[in-house]
């Protein structure tokens, strides 16, 4: 190691790299890719009281879905007594795999979400693949938010950003107005009524299920105790105290309860309703014994069974670990052979599960060696098939069909029939597997749905939707024409399956009072067997193998909150009815027709043109403190298109006294993303003043400019990033003298800039933050030329995370930062002062979660790179306090080591003393000779972290581990032992997310 010798060469200066939310933003920051795989040419059309947007591929149903939304108006508008001022956006999509490629909410669609509808701008977005009676629930259910939107914000973004209305209201009102509750909804309710789970309306402020339900059922009692004017009455208090959300002061004024009466009259309202069905029905363990999973003395939601062809086994979808994975299963006992789908995957983004259709989910080879499932992939799903042992997998079939649900295996397991929409008609399908051609086995206008074959394999058993109901028809396998009406009456008969001989089909009905129950049909005679009366619901029958020659079925069962499965003998049933009783006349085979019929004006249809841009979303405001006190600011205003293709995003930044300015424009209709960006982004570092007792902090980098952008996906999980831009930065260089002092002096720099980064993001995020996955991102930046005092420079920079799941809400984190930068040397001579310059940049790093225990940006130079490891837990679930209640408190073990220099083992290091200043050759990161840190960094602790409001408060605890101190003599430096390094522990709070 040799001392630094030319005391007039420059220290290299320019950007500081400290946390990511201290850098000017990428246009295309972390995360998954939401993909737009189709071009929508979107056209629009005006009726009465809607704009409705659509593409050619749908316009065979606009005048259907226009007549349905004009009659859920009118509707509407008489039982709330209020007309909207505003023309309502209606934007549609055929399929909901479209649908989830929607740029009006960024955030990706689940499986879950029907439709939605957003309060800004007052659109209402939904798929048009449902049958027609679902549709023109949903199109209600979506209409009565706008209604709400209408009534409680009265056109007012102050009004909008500032309330937050309980979604117990928000939902439950929709719910209750369009009717939307179907017989497996009110199962959901009326199960948790007779297991004492209602809670009050306080607690239904949470994104569930049952906040729907019991928020549907709110509004029924409002109605039966006090008529349609005390529902509207409600809404017109509440509408008074919005912005206060003071539910009890609307319920009081509107119905004179208090909300502790009003809880304890709903609860009653409730139990009077559902209660008798508790002592009239049985339980699902009176009729068989469970053989569901179970983690010790812990039941597992267990569902959608299919059975081996020895009937031994059983093949189930399950949520052992929040995941929903595909289990092999004993049917003798439920004892767990193998998890087929254990751990996350990238092969699949999840197991396609319509259980809450009415739908089967599996289906297993008459070989008995494969099983047959669908997947989300991409924008589509997939017909996937695993091992049955070894949970490999066997064959993959993407079918040119949407929302394909159902499979089911034919008896020679060379064909698998399943359900799926082309161009807008739901019929069932039937793909051969060797050569994967696929024709149709329904083709008519009635939505088809739940396939199962005749073990002959001569004929399909499936559902069909009438009206309002499913019933169970029979087709011939090789003639589509030739269609058999089984079951009748007004009620819905669902998930058809054929006993092993065939001569039986069993099914799940609702029958006349709304209870899903097992039935059985006698093919040969017609008689209906009832083998079930339970007070949840029973679904998924399968005929197992015969046991001391008793048949016996599996199926599952609703109760207490879960799905689970059970094993029940075929002894004697609840009910036998007679053909002769079962039999009627076949229902009205009428497709379902709203109250208005509405005829389409051709002339008024035309394309969409005008992009006219609003805001979108609350502006977001975030602030943060470094370690050292330092305040770190981001606000962020977006607005876009009505269609959200179009995107502009202001962005307004501090560091300290450093204010930033980034404004970016981005077009997300393709696949192929781009847009522009122009900025001006000022930082610093920290560097010593003089004789290093005083802290000098300099404008030590700005730059201005704009650059062309370009992103394009290969999946959800990885993309390329592509800028081409020109830039003008001025850089405050670190000069030594010849005293050993540093003095700073500012340079000017015009580059063009290329930009290419490669990213990837598969991480699972719960409640709290990432749980398992790993994200990253690898860039260059490239300045091949440069006019001004600075030259060329190339940087290059990686960050890598990663996360390992240790138990549903502990795990460890893992992060790697590194960036380099090389400069082009310089002869330049400025202030009087000849030297020569080095153009790399200077990246800072130091406090917050990067290398705790040491000061914010305390480490510098054209080289650096840390690495954190942590272990997060729970720490506190809940803590109450007299104001108020802090929620899911964190606590977090952590190391961290890293380390900064110069190119050249150029190394910065304040403890140097004069006459040779602060910058020294032979940067070494480990002294080996006393076994411990060099000129590296390092230190552990603990600490936790909760959220307050739009904060994330963090405060650590840490302990540096002990580095050498460098020595100097006139020709050489040396590691000694520090004498007065400091290991104590020291305490530290900051504002700032984790990695």
């Amino acid at each position: 190691m040799r001392p630094r010798t030319s005391p007039r060469t420059w220290i290299p200066a320019a950007a500081v790299l400290a946390a990511a939310a201290l850098l000017p933003s990428p246009a295309f920051p972390f995360g998954k890719n939401k993909i737009a795989y189709e071009r929508f040419d979107w056209q629009l059309y005006p009726s009465p009281h809607f704009d409705v947007y659509y593409y050619p591929e749908e316009e065979a149903l606009l005048e259907q879905v226009v007549s349905f939304a004009e009659s859920q108006y009118v509707t509407l508008s008489e039982l709330l007594d209020h007309e909207i001022k505003f023309r309502i956006p209606l934007i549609l999509y055929r399929t909901h795999g479209e649908f989830e490629q929607t740029n009006i909410i960024l955030q990706f669609i689940p499986q879950a979400v029907a439709a939605f509808a957003e309060p800004l701008r007052n659109r209402m977005v939904l798929p048009i693949d449902s049958p027609p009676d679902e549709l023109y629930k949903l199109i209600g259910h979506e209409l009565v938010h706008i209604f709400e939107y209408s009534i409680f914000f009265q056109e007012s973004l102050g009004r909008t950003f500032r309330a937050s209305p309980p979604l117990w209201l928000m939902e439950g009102l929709a719910s209750h107005l369009s009717r939307d509750e179907t017989n497996l909804d009110i199962m959901i309710i009326r199960d948790a009524v007779v297991n004492g789970l209602v809670p009050p309306i306080e607690a239904l402020n949470v994104l569930t299920f049952l906040t729907y339900r019991f928020g549907a059922a709110v509004f029924r009692f409002i109605e039966s105790e006090f008529g349609p004017e005390g529902l509207r009455n409600f809404l017109w208090e509440y509408r008074k105290v919005l912005v206060a959300n003071n539910v009890p002061k609307a319920l009081k004024e509107a119905l004179g309860m208090e909300v502790e009466e009003f809880n304890r009259r709903f609860q009653k309202f409730l139990r009077q309703k559902y209660l008798p069905e508790l002592l009239a029905r049985k339980e699902p363990e009176d009729y068989g014994r469970e053989i569901g999973l179970k983690e010790g003395k812990k039941k597992v939601t267990t569902f959608s069974p299919t059975i081996s062809p020895s009937g031994e086994l059983a093949a189930v979808l399950t949520l052992p670990k929040d995941e929903l994975d595909l289990v092999v299963i004993s049917t003798k006992d439920g004892e767990m052979i193998r998890n087929l789908t254990k751990g996350f995957t990238t092969k699949y983004e999840y197991i396609i599960a319509e259980i809450f259709q009415g739908h089967r989910d599996l289906s297993w080879s008459p070989e008995g060696d494969r099983i047959a499932f669908f997947a989300r992939k991409e924008n589509r799903r997939v017909l996937f098939l695993f091992d049955a042992l070894t949970g490999k997998e066997v064959q993959r079939l993407r079918p040119d069909i949407d929302s394909m649900a159902s499979p089911a295996f034919s008896p020679d397991g060379q064909r698998i029939a399943f359900s799926g929409n082309r161009e807008g008609r739901v019929d069932l399908f039937e793909v051969d597997l060797e050569s994967g051609a696929v024709r149709n086995l329904t083709d008519d206008e009635f939505h088809d749905s739940n396939p199962e074959y005749s073990p002959d394999g001569k004929s399909v058993a499936y559902n069909r939707r009438i009206g309002d109901y499913e019933k169970i028809f029979l087709v011939e396998a090789e003639d589509p024409s030739r269609k058999t009406q089984l079951t009748f009456a007004a009620s819905s008969d669902i998930q058809p399956s054929f006993s092993r001989d065939g001569r039986r089909i069993y099914y799940a009905s609702d029958g006349p009072d709304g209870i899903y129950n097992i039935h059985g049909l006698d093919l040969e005679t017609g008689d209906v067997t009832r083998y079930t009366d339970v007070i949840g619901g029973c679904f998924n029958p399968v005929e197992l193998a015969p046991e001391g020659g008793t048949p016996h079925l599996a199926f599952t069962s609703y109760f207490r909150g879960q799905y689970r499965l059970y094993k029940m003998p075929l002894r004697e049933p609840e009910q036998v009815i007679r053909a002769s009783e079962a039999a009627g006349a076949p229902l009205d085979l009428e497709p379902f027709r709203p109250p208005l019929a509405l005829s389409l004006d051709e002339d008024r249809k035309g394309p969409y043109t005008k992009a006219q841009f609003s805001v979108e979303g609350n502006p977001a405001v975030y602030v943060g403190v470094a370690d050292d006190g330092t305040l770190v600011s981001d606000s962020d205003i977006v607005f876009s298109d009505l269609l959200g293709d179009q995107r502009l995003r202001f962005r307004m930044s501090s560091v300290s006294s450093f204010s930033n300015f980034d404004a970016l424009y981005l077009n997300l209709k393709h696949r192929f993303n781009y847009g522009f960006r122009v900025l001006d982004f000022r930082d610093f570092f920290l560097a010593g003043s003089g004789n290093l007792t005083t802290a000098d902090r300099r404008q030590e980098f700005r730059v201005t400019g704009g650059e062309g952008l370009f992103s394009y996906p290969f999946n959800k999980f990885y993309r390329a990033d592509f800028s081409l831009g020109y830039f003008d930065r001025s850089n405050t260089q670190i000069f030594l003298d010849s005293s050993g002092f540093l003095s700073f002096l500012t340079l000017d720099q015009q580059y063009p800039l290329l930009t290419t980064s490669l990213s990837g993001d598969t991480v699972r995020f719960k409640e709290f933050g990432p749980l398992h996955g790993h994200r990253f991102d690898f860039t260059t930046a490239w300045a091949p030329t440069a006019s001004g005092e600075l030259g060329a420079f190339t940087n290059y920079y990686a960050d890598y995370r990663a996360y390992g799941r240790l138990t549903s809400r502990s795990l460890v984190g893992m992060r790697l930062f590194t960036a380099v930068s090389n400069g082009e040397t310089k002869i330049v001579n400025a202030s009087g002062i000849t030297g020569t310059t080095d153009s790399s940049t200077i990246f800072a790093i130091g406090g917050l979660n990067q290398l705790r225990g040491y000061s914010f940006r305390e480490f510098f130079g054209d080289r650096v790179a840390f690495l954190n490891l942590e272990l997060r837990f729970p720490l506190v679930d809940e803590l109450r306090l007299p104001f108020g209640s802090i929620r899911s408190i964190r606590g977090l073990l952590f190391w961290d080591v890293g380390a900064a220099w110069f190119r050249g083992d150029q190394f910065f290091d304040d403890n140097v003393r004069p006459p040779f200043g602060d910058i020294v050759d032979g940067f070494d990161f480990w002294d080996s000779g006393n076994s411990r840190l060099g000129d590296g960094r390092s230190s552990y602790g603990m600490g936790f972290y909760f959220d307050f409001g739009p904060f994330d408060l963090n405060w650590t605890f840490s302990r540096r581990l002990e580095n050498s101190l460098r020595t100097c003599t006139t020709t050489s430096c040396q590691f000694i032992e520090d004498p007065n390094f400091d290991d104590r522990w020291r305490s530290a709070f900051y504002i700032g997310r984790a990695f």
